[in-house]
């Protein structure tokens, strides 16, 4: 049985734009992902918060994850071609790809070309990197 409909509630630990990664920074809270050896456990979803209608969520709000396998996500810093495996841009939740023998995490693959600030869809699979002990 595969879990990859599994979409979970979380509650933002910090700011959080639309079509960003989000990694788990708590029990049941969650953050941008700001680290190429973060695990992404979802993207939040291109909704604003009615408060700033800038962010998708802050400090103490939902976060909304798309729950499907094939999302939206904001291209980073020097863009990315289709069939990249993207990882996370420091502190902002963009995505960058993959550079051969890095040593971090991916889940997800660009199936659109795109350059930084894009939204492009991508493909979540299960994840891809290094296995530390």
């Amino acid at each position: 049985m595969s879990d990859m409909g599994f979409t979970p509630n979380l509650i933002a630990s910090g700011t959080i734009a639309p079509f960003r990664l989000v990694t788990l920074s708590g029990a049941f809270t969650g953050a941008a992902s700001n680290a190429i050896t973060d695990y992404a456990v979802g993207v939040s979803d291109g909704s604003v918060n009615a408060y700033n209608g800038t962010n998708h969520a802050v400090s103490g709000g939902a976060i909304t994850l798309q729950p499907s396998n094939t999302v939206e996500l904001e291209v980073g810093t020097g863009g990315c071609t289709a069939g990249d495996f993207l990882m996370c841009v420091a502190s902002s939740g963009g995505t960058v790809t993959l550079a051969a023998g890095a040593t971090a995490k991916s889940s997800y693959m660009a199936l659109q070309t795109g350059s930084a600030g894009e939204i492009i869809r991508a493909f979540r699979f299960g994840y891809r990197g290094p296995i530390f002990a």
